[in-house]
């Protein structure tokens, strides 16, 4: 019998690492975890998103932290993964001679109480035709191997200790020690099953049954189901409309409300380079497509709520932030970490985020235009919000005239980019759309006029006649592949034929194989090639529909979905060379780009009256 989608386990490794499209993801909305193809979870960040990690063996294969379980006897096998239907508990078949033998279901429980946190990950072991021999590997690193661990053995398991920190585990699998390596073999008998769970922040174990798992189980698959239930999308791409949805809810921090922009760091951008950063925080730039994506598949509660967290905290402040750690005090000054080599080499590993420190006018825009993408959905824009509106609209009044560092985030000089300066007018024309939708007074005429001096400004310096084409920023003469965002903004009239030059020349300079586009041609300082920025494939997609050209956009988005792994899962690049996904993973933007581009095509395709 064949099995769609297995692969050949011996294919999932590249120089000693899982390759990063083979994993599947695991999540509770105060963190989450990587589990390979092979059975191996090598990382998760205990107890929340941006806690050292627990297991982080995707960052070094030799010294960093894993927790596997597989067949001992992996000759021949083939495996397929997949997720329990409208949830994020993870299955994974091993597959010999066409036959399922063994299967782990992988989860880390969640709760309808935001305050009850269950730093655990539970691991279902269940033979099915035959018996078969389990193999275990267990090695936990606390503070990413900076202080010298430890580990206890007690009675039902063993703990791993480190300066306050505890990660233990217990197991109905029969355990022993190794050096600092937990490990375990047992021949389970066939229709058997065997837990095993991980636990952080423990000071010492019980007997496996009190952890509950079956519970933990009934309980998780219960909840992922009825959130996925309350969405209204029904249309094209449902299935991957609904898996980038629950990848989203399970990136959010639930106790601020904030979501990360991905659950890892340093996954390179390139193989070997040193473009590996850590994207453990909340961009404010994410705000409006978030808010705007689950507005459209009508998680408008998700949606009110993600908004006015973050209002909150920005008025708290008196400052917007361009990123912020999810838990609002915690610690975001970049560091460099020299005891680890990298995924497959690319160095330095990175914790913290030094683009915190830039100034990126972009993330003002978008503040405004993540509210208008509100109140379009019907959200409540009440006088509060109305009010910090107004406030942010008198800062950008004076920022959107600043060099800054884009949206790319060049650690480079500032200088006046021309996408920055495009949200910057979005936001402007938005905020009066927002007043006549919802019926409320404003400077109107005042930001009309800012918005016609930004426009003005865009036309006369961000603009090349000599190429027909708005450029990177000005005085450049090179084009900038963000720049696909001017016929979504409606800044002129999709015929405007410096809208489509600009398109155009996108497509010449920045476009490479299958609709994978690279950023830009600007030499930023780092020692790699940039490769192909998924979110812009969808940006591409979205100005296509607006030209008019739905079946291209269709095909677009059709090979790009082809593009996600076997669970439908997608990080923020593709290599260019390889074809394979790089970068950190699962990427939350190209998710959110997923999710706008299927809606936007579903509702082109219903006008169009064509199936």
């Amino acid at each position: 019998m064949a099995f769609q989608g297995a692969k050949d386990i011996s294919g999932i490794y590249r120089n000693g690492y899982i390759k990063i499209q083979d994993h599947g993801f695991i999540a509770n909305n105060r963190t989450a975890a990587l589990v390979g193809l092979d059975g191996t979870i090598d990382w998760a960040c205990f107890p929340n998103f941006n806690s050292p990690p627990i297991f982080d063996s995707i960052l070094d294969r030799n010294h960093g932290g894993y927790f596997y379980i597989r067949p001992k006897d992996r000759e021949g096998l083939q495996v397929i993964q997949t997720y329990k239907e409208f949830t994020n508990v993870l299955i994974t078949e091993f597959i010999r001679d066409g036959k399922i033998i063994l299967r782990v279901t992988d989860f880390i429980p969640i709760s309808d109480y935001p305050t009850i946190s269950f730093p655990e990950i539970h691991r279902l072991v269940e033979t099915q035709s035959q018996d078969v021999e389990v193999e275990v590997g267990f090695r936990a690193t606390l503070n990413f191997n900076k202080d010298p661990v430890s580990v206890d053995v007690r009675k039902n398991g063993y703990i791993y200790r480190s300066k306050g920190n505890n990660v233990g585990i217990v197991s109905e699998i029969p355990l022993k020690l190794e050096g600092n390596i937990v490990v375990g073999s047992q021949t389970v008998p066939k229709r058997s099953s065997r837990w095993l769970v991980a636990l952080q922040g423990i000071l010492h174990l019980d007997k496996i049954s009190d952890y509950k798992s079956y519970d933990r189980l009934e309980e998780t698959v219960d909840y992922w189901q009825r959130w996925s239930s309350q969405g209204n999308y029904k249309g094209i791409y449902n299935n991957d409309v609904v898996r980038s949805a629950l990848v989203l809810k399970g990136l959010f921090f639930e106790p601020t409300g904030l979501m990360v922009a991905a659950p890892t760091t340093s996954l390179p951008e390139c193989i070997g380079g040193e473009r590996n950063w850590d994207y453990r925080f909340a961009w404010i730039r994410d705000t409006a497509y978030v808010v705007e994506s689950l507005s459209l598949l009508g998680y408008r509660k998700e949606a009110t709520k993600f908004l006015y967290d973050l209002m909150d905290i920005v008025v708290r402040e008196k400052k917007v932030r361009t990123i912020y750690p999810i838990d609002i005090d915690g610690e975001i000054t970049e560091l460099n970490l020299t005891n680890y080599e990298g995924y497959m080499g690319s160095a330095p590993v990175r914790i913290g985020n030094e683009a915190s420190t830039q100034l990126q006018v972009d993330q003002y825009g978008s503040i405004v235009n993540a509210i208008h993408a509100l109140s379009s959905s019907g959200g409540i824009i009440n006088s509060y919000l109305w009010n910090f509106v107004g406030e942010t609209l008198d800062t950008l009044s004076r920022l959107w005239k600043l060099p800054d560092s884009s949206i790319w985030e060049f650690r480079t000089e500032p200088k006046h980019y021309v996408y920055s300066k495009l949200v910057s007018w979005s936001a402007f024309r938005n905020a009066i759309q927002i007043g006549q939708e919802q019926g409320l007074s404003g400077p109107f005429r005042k930001w009309k006029s800012i918005a016609d001096e930004i426009k003005m400004d865009i036309l006369e310096k961000g603009y090349d006649s000599s190429t027909n084409s708005f450029v990177q920023y000005y005085g450049s003469s090179q084009v900038d592949a963000s720049l696909l965002r001017m016929p979504i903004l409606d800044f002129l009239p999709v015929k405007d034929g410096r809208i489509r030059g600009t398109i155009e020349r996108i497509e010449r300079d920045l476009m490479k194989t299958d609709h994978l586009f690279k950023r830009y041609l600007e030499d930023d300082g780092l020692n790699c090639p940039d490769n192909a920025f998924l979110l812009l494939s969808f940006w591409y997609v979205e100005a296509l529909l607006k030209m008019g050209d739905l079946e291209k956009a269709n095909i677009v988005f059709h090979g790009l979905m082809d593009r996600a792994n076997h669970l439908g899962l997608l990080s923020e690049e593709i290599d260019f060379e390889t074809g394979e996904q790089i970068g950190n993973f699962p990427q939350a933007i190209t998710h959110l780009g997923v999710i706008r581009s299927a809606v936007m095509l579903n509702k082109y395709y219903k006008n169009s009256h064509r199936p």
